[in-house]
């Protein structure tokens, strides 16, 4: 029975694995694969406002996208956190309390894997691991402009007692770019 059950189920998983290698395919997935430098992340209120409350105006950070489907993000809040001053794990860890939050306060990060949808209009993040246990194994969907090198993700949040969203603005990174600019 349990032979009989798998056989069953075979097609299903082979249709889900073919719709994920689809998703990947196509010309919004192929003009994301890369590495992208962050320049913005605005946060946009209900009523218009565009405001700066999570990462500060000039954050820093890094987003890519293989062709493999893996993807990974980083972003450092603006101002960067200068404590705790070591270049160790174990440094960090015996460092106080104070210095530790404030160096997570001023970070983010997550990694996993990515398709983008049929339309091509958005982008779906499926998150494995995060600095946020919460948001471990969440599908994170962004909606996706591409206009020329700059990649534009929207992400609908709830945050601050308000359902808002936020623009993260990326430029890509060309191999004429170097480190620091």
């Amino acid at each position: 029975m349990r032979f009989r059950l798998n056989l069953l189920a075979a097609p299903f998983v082979m249709a889900c694995v073919t719709a994920t290698a689809v998703a990947q395919d196509g010309p919004s997935a192929d003009r994301l694969i890369g590495a992208w430098r962050l320049v913005s992340v605005e946060t946009l209120r209900p009523n218009g406002e565009v405001i700066y409350p999570i990462y500060g105006k000039h954050p820093q950070g890094l987003l890519i996208y293989d062709r493999s489907g893996w993807m990974s993000v980083t972003i450092i809040s603006d101002p960067q956190s200068e404590v705790p001053r070591t270049d160790s794990r174990q440094g960090f860890l015996e460092a106080p309390a104070a210095e530790k939050l404030a160096a997570a306060d001023a970070f983010y990060s997550y990694y996993g894997t990515w398709t983008v949808d049929p339309s091509g209009a958005a982008v779906v993040h499926h998150i494995q691991q995060s600095m946020l246990p919460g948001e471990r194994g969440e599908d994170a969907s962004r909606k996706l402009t591409l206009d020329g090198d700059r990649l534009i993700l929207i992400a609908s949040m709830k945050e601050m007692g308000e359902a808002h969203q936020r623009r993260l603005t990326w430029q890509r990174i060309s191999a004429e770019t170097k480190p620091g600019n």
